[in-house]
C-alpha cells in the first residue's frame, strides 16, 4: 500500500537518504543531506512508501516568510523535483507527491524540478526552463567537431594568448574577480550572504573531493577562475568570473575545453547550469550542448493579506 509522509530534515537517516538518491535515475548532487543542508539548512521532504521501502522522494527547500514556511529554490541549487528509486517512473506518484507539497506548504515562492507530467497548478510559470548538457561518453575531437564556428576561432585567440591554467584551492580570487566585473549587472544586487555560501559549498566539495577549481593566469595575473563541481556521474560549471581581459581572449573558453579534454570519453554528463540569459544561453550552445528542460514551479494560497501582497510585489 502506498503511503506518503512529510518528515522534517531531523527526521531523514542520511545514510538511507543518500544511498537512495545514489541509485536513483534521477540522481544529481544538489539532491545529497549534504549539500541541501548547506543550502537549505531547514530543508524537509515527502516520501512515498509501499512494503518494499521508499518508492519516491521529493526534497522541499524552505525559509521562513510571513511567519510561514516557504518552499523556495536555494542559490546554487538549480533542479530537484521527484526522485525514483529506479527506472519505472510512475507519474500518479508524481502527482500525489505534487499535490501533497501544495497541501503541506501554502506558498511556492519558486521550485525547479522535474515533476514527470504530474499536474501543476494554474499559477505555475508557464515558460519551461532548461539547463544545456553534453555527453562525454566521446572521444575529444568528436564533442570539438560540435562547437560552432566562433566557438572555435575563439578557442584559438585564447590559445595563441598563452594563457597559463592553473588548480587552486583557494575561492577568493574568483570572489574578487566576480564582485568587481559581474555582481553589478545583477538585478538588486549580490548579498553577502551569497559569498558566504559560495565558500561553504565550495569547503564541502573540497571535503568530498569533488571540485575542480581552476584560474587563467598573465604575467601571473589571474583573469578568469572556473569551478566545477563533480558529483553524481555530472559536471556542473557552478560558478564564474573574467577580468575585462579574461573576456577579451576568451580565458573561459579555454577553462571549460580544458575540462572537456580531460573527461572525454568518460561516463558524466557536463551541466553548464544554463540560467535563462539569451547571451549566456548562446555562448553554451556553441560548445554543442544539448538542452535538458524543467519546470518552474509557483504556487500561492496565502490567507489575506498576504496573497495580495505578494501578487502586488511580484507585478511591481
Amino acid at each position: 500500500m502506498l503511503t506518503i509522509k512529510l518528515f522534517q530534515r531531523q527526521q531523514i537517516d542520511d545514510s538511507l537518504w543518500n544511498d537512495f538518491i545514489d541509485n536513483s535515475p534521477q540522481k544529481i548532487l544538489y539532491a545529497y543531506t549534504w549539500y541541501l543542508d548547506i543550502v537549505a539548512p531547514r530543508w524537509a521532504a515527502l516520501i512515498a512508501e509501499d512494503d518494499q521501502g521508499w518508492l519516491a522522494v521529493l526534497p522541499i527547500p524552505l525559509c521562513r516568510k510571513f511567519g510561514f514556511w516557504v518552499v523556495q529554490q536555494p542559490l546554487f541549487c538549480q533542479t530537484l523535483g521527484v526522485f525514483f528509486r529506479d527506472n519505472e517512473v510512475d507519474k500518479s506518484i508524481s502527482e500525489q507527491l505534487v499535490a501533497q507539497l501544495l497541501t503541506e506548504y501554502r506558498y511556492i515562492s519558486a521550485y525547479s524540478g522535474i515533476f514527470f507530467g504530474a499536474s501543476l497548478p494554474i499559477q505555475r510559470s508557464h515558460r519551461l526552463h532548461f539547463t544545456q548538457i553534453l555527453d562525454l561518453r566521446q572521444n575529444y575531437q568528436t564533442l570539438k567537431k560540435k562547437y560552432s564556428t566562433d566557438r572555435k576561432n575563439n578557442l584559438k585567440k585564447a590559445q595563441r594568448h598563452n594563457w597559463q591554467v592553473i588548480e587552486s584551492t583557494d575561492i577568493e580570487p574568483i570572489i574578487v574577480i566576480f564582485k568587481a566585473n559581474h555582481a553589478h549587472k545583477i538585478e538588486d544586487g549580490v548579498s553577502g550572504d551569497a559569498y558566504c555560501l559560495l565558500k561553504k559549498v565550495f569547503e564541502k566539495l573540497v571535503e568530498k573531493k569533488a571540485v575542480k577549481l581552476l584560474y587563467t593566469l598573465k604575467d601571473n595575473q589571474i583573469e578568469a577562475g572556473a569551478m566545477f563541481a563533480i558529483y553524481a556521474g555530472r559536471i556542473i560549471y557552478i560558478f564564474n568570473a573574467a577580468t575585462p581581459t579574461g573576456r577579451q581572449y576568451n580565458a573561459r573558453t579555454l577553462l571549460i575545453d580544458s575540462v572537456l579534454q580531460q573527461y572525454a570519453e568518460s561516463v558524466f554528463i557536463f551541466d553548464f547550469e544554463s540560467p535563462m540569459i539569451d547571451s549566456i544561453s548562446s555562448f553554451y550552445a556553441s560548445f554543442g550542448a544539448d538542452k535538458l528542460y524543467f519546470e518552474e514551479l509557483k504556487y500561492n494560497n496565502l490567507p489575506f493579506p498576504f496573497k495580495q501582497i505578494q501578487r502586488w510585489r511580484l507585478e511591481k
